[in-house]
């Protein structure tokens, strides 16, 4: 199952192994949506730009969560619990009890990222990984679920190209010419309207782009939005 991604949204080879392990061994992969991989505002050194971690090429993807603080606890949690200690980075932060944050940092389990980080992260779950980790956690879950280790590259050509053909105005004009500002990070007294207005744009059309808007009169303080 193919999840769910914004149009602007590109990813590598590392990157689309990540998103292999969620497609065909998380659960509840329906629930969940691609706002970032190798794009959005994540500064020039990021494990979203392609680092690498014990010689080993990474990636960096963000699943969203926006309102839906326990979509967002069930997916961090059940990566740590399936492959916690394949991550370079994981992070994410809701108020339930059972959530510390799930917090992984170059390859170790830590307190928190600081206050600033941890807060920017109740919006989104972000992992990062290289590609010798997601070949031992394909490998893992592979041996868990009684199957043999899939081969990402091999599978997701096909659906690769054919998303490509569908689509061939998203993976050229709107990928090069995405501004800085495409993104907006909702802050005290920001309403749909009122972000919107701003952006020249209209509230339909920035629930189009998001689909973790369910409600447009309940926006949350630090979400970050597309608006372009």
């Amino acid at each position: 199952m193919a999840l769910r991604r914004w149009s602007a949204v590109r990813t590598g080879p590392t990157g689309d192994a990540i998103l292999d392990i969620i497609e065909r061994y998380y659960p509840k992969r329906g629930e969940v949506y691609v706002t970032s991989g190798m794009d959005g505002d994540h500064g020039k050194v990021s494990h979203h730009y392609g680092l690498h971690h014990r010689s080993s090429p990474t990636a960096a993807i963000d699943f969203g969560v926006g309102a839906n603080a326990r979509m967002g606890r069930d997916l961090a949690k059940w990566i740590e619990d399936e492959f916690g200690d394949l991550c370079v980075e994981l992070i994410h932060t809701t108020p339930f009890a059972d959530d510390d944050g799930f917090y992984v940092k170059n390859g170790k389990k830590i307190a928190s990222y600081g206050a600033a980080t941890d807060a920017a992260h109740a919006d989104h779950v972000h992992l990062a990984m290289s590609a010798a980790q997601v070949a031992k956690a394909l490998e893992r879950l592979a041996g868990r679920t009684g199957g043999a280790a899939p081969e990402p590259a091999r599978k997701r050509a096909p659906r690769k190209a054919a998303k490509k053909a569908s689509t061939p105005r998203k993976t050229a004009t709107p990928k090069k010419s995405l501004p800085a500002t495409a993104f907006h990070t909702v802050r005290p007294g920001d309403t749909l309207t009122a972000i919107a207005g701003r952006y020249k744009t209209t509230v339909p059309a920035l629930v189009k782009l998001n689909p973790v808007i369910t409600n447009p009169d309940l926006i949350q303080v630090d979400q970050r939005l597309r608006v372009k």
